[in-house]
């Protein structure tokens, strides 16, 4: 009997003792091991973290802020960008040609004061200084020039004044060559993004990045076909006007004060980029722009809701052919366009010509009236 009772007591010790040796292995060794295998609490490391892209809409928002239009005593408008903290603004050179002050006007149509601190006579590029901007975060610039060809980008700006304006395209050319005296442009960017009056200067920025890879600067014979200068290619020249502004500006004695070399249009020309104008905002669902573009007579006989209700089943519109005809004061356009829409749940491609009658309200083109009909 006491024999039995002894083996159950050494039984008994012997199972505590492991109980409280396995108790102390797991306090030390199991906490240590499950810190180090532990992924949780691990940093995720850098190449794994997903990149954040935005929207073109977010792009277009946060670039126009620091987009400014320009203008002359004499009347001209161009644009320009923001690209340093110090207020300085990159603009094309005819754009202030033989001005020393500009008048600057932001995305909220505050008006300030800008002067020139640099100017090229060889290449179209200027920086005007706007102390009111200074400390105002830039625009982002491309950092390594790897722009391809097809690229597809957003050129921005104030064509005819129209300010806040956003036309998109890509790039169909590379590094293009043409002389607009005194200017030479030199490996410049042919872009599709229509360029007009009050374009020039502007930034034209990657619809991916929001970074600005040029200046939108020239237009040659054909209204969709622009010209933008490399940014990367003019940065060392105006970050040494910023740095130390230029005492005497150049003089340009072939330009009228602020000619704009592309701005040399007629009233045909405006019309045509209007009606270019209203289905590039039609094809980006901006219909609160396309019925801007109308005048005060329309749009007292049609609402908003009305004007983009005629559009709900249209998926994309484009431009096949437009002819402008001047007539007095006013301008006919007319055009024929294809596109795409709904009928029945099914997508059905359709032709339209269409004719529209623009003119001038309060000293601003706008399209008048217009009327069109289905074509085979």
């Amino acid at each position: 009997m006491k024999r039995a009772w002894l083996t159950s007591s050494i039984l008994t010790v012997l199972v505590l003792m492991a109980g409280i040796g396995v108790f102390i292995y797991i306090q030390q060794q199991v906490p240590s091991q499950l810190a180090a295998s532990s992924v949780l609490d691990e940093p995720v490391p850098e190449e794994e973290e997903e990149a954040v892209t935005k929207n073109t809409q977010e792009i277009i928002y946060e670039s126009q802020k620091l987009v400014v239009q320009l203008e002359l005593d004499n009347g001209t408008i161009g644009s320009g960008f923001l690209y340093n903290n110090k207020g300085d603004v990159i603009t094309n050179a005819h754009v202030v040609a033989n001005a020393e002050d500009v008048k600057v006007i932001n995305v909220d149509s505050k008006e300030m004061d800008g002067k020139v601190i640099g100017a090229s006579r060889s290449t179209d590029v200027a920086v005007v200084r706007v102390p009111e901007l200074e400390g105002e975060e830039p625009l982002p610039i491309i950092e390594e020039e790897d722009t391809e060809l097809l690229t597809e980008v957003l050129a921005l700006g104030s064509p005819l004044g129209l300010q806040n304006t956003v036309t998109r395209g890509e790039i169909s050319g590379l590094e293009r060559n043409f002389e607009l005296e005194p200017f030479d442009y030199e490996d410049v960017y042919q872009i599709s993004a229509p360029i007009s009056p009050g374009n020039s200067g502007g930034p034209l920025i990657s619809a991916e990045t929001g970074e600005v890879i040029g200046i939108n600067s020239a237009k040659l014979g054909d209204e969709s076909i622009g010209f933008s200068i490399p940014v990367l290619d003019i940065l060392p020249m105006v970050k040494q006007w910023s740095k130390s502004p230029m005492k005497e500006l150049p003089e340009y004695p072939e330009l009228n004060a602020g000619t704009d070399a592309s701005n040399e249009q007629t009233d045909a020309d405006q019309a045509t980029y209007l009606i270019q104008y209203f289905y590039e905002s039609v094809n980006q669902g901006d219909f609160v722009t396309a019925y801007s573009l109308l005048a005060n007579s329309w749009q007292k006989n049609k609402t908003f809701e009305e004007f983009r209700e005629g559009y709900y089943n249209t998926l994309s519109v484009s431009i096949d052919n437009i002819v402008a005809d001047p007539e007095g004061e006013e301008v006919n356009v007319t055009c024929v366009i294809s596109t795409e829409e709904t009928v029945d749940g099914e997508i059905e491609m359709k032709k339209y010509k269409l004719t529209y009658t623009l003119g001038y309200e309060n000293d601003q083109m706008m399209i008048l009236s217009g009327e069109g009909e289905e074509i085979d």
